[in-house]
């Protein structure tokens, strides 16, 4: 019975003393951990924000290229007005003219009035040809700058994917501790950046 006790004793001592120095033996978090493992917040950060700007920035691209298309359709009817204000004009003085052939028995006082009117037909007709011109000019610029609009979106987009695999694997990286994943978050970083900055160099030198 002593003998008993004596070893229920000894295997509670052990015991307490194995959790002692399990806990005075428990790494922190951070013990051991690579240098770069401090840089994964920075760049996670870093990414985070860009994918935000880009986020917002392809918003404000949609929003203008639709505005450039509603501005077309406008352009487009309003050339469309003129071209059939032009063509009206031109039906007008060609009854008038017809009116005018020597063959007609008119009096010289209707002559001279259809005369008159002719000419005011015929003069409203290149202000219209020129409105039509201008407002299908006009159409083609709104397309032109739409498009351009829609394509900075696509490239922004395609941006901002590669700037969340770069927090992927920035994430990836602080886990497993490797430093491939982590290397590889940064070059997504670095693409996503020279994209961005591609994107809007050419934005700048188009408007120039």
């Amino acid at each position: 019975m002593a003998s008993r006790r004596k070893v229920i004793s000894k295997v509670k001592a052990l015991t307490r003393h194995l959790a002692k120095v399990a806990a005075g033996a428990k790494p922190s978090a951070t013990e051991d951990a690579p240098a770069w493992v401090n840089h994964v917040a920075v760049l996670t950060g870093v990414l985070a924000a860009l994918t935000g700007f880009l986020t917002v920035r392809s918003t404000t691209l949609t929003n203008e290229a639709i505005y450039e298309s509603n501005q077309a359709i406008l352009s487009q009817s309003q050339a469309s007005d003129a071209w059939s204000e032009y063509q009206a004009n031109s039906i007008k003085a060609h009854i008038v003219e017809m009116q005018l052939l020597p063959s007609s028995r008119i009096s010289a006082q209707d002559r001279a009035n259809l005369t008159r009117m002719d000419a005011e037909i015929r003069a409203r007709q290149p202000s219209s040809k020129q409105t039509a011109d201008a407002q299908i000019q006009q159409r083609q610029e709104h397309l032109a700058s739409g498009l351009k609009h829609l394509q900075q979106k696509d490239m922004l987009g395609y941006a901002g994917m590669i700037a969340q695999l770069g927090i992927a694997l920035a994430s990836v990286a602080a886990l497993v501790r490797k430093r491939i994943a982590f290397d590889a978050g940064v070059a997504a970083g670095v693409i996503a950046i020279a994209i961005t900055a591609y994107v809007f160099a050419g934005d700048y030198l188009m408007s120039r």
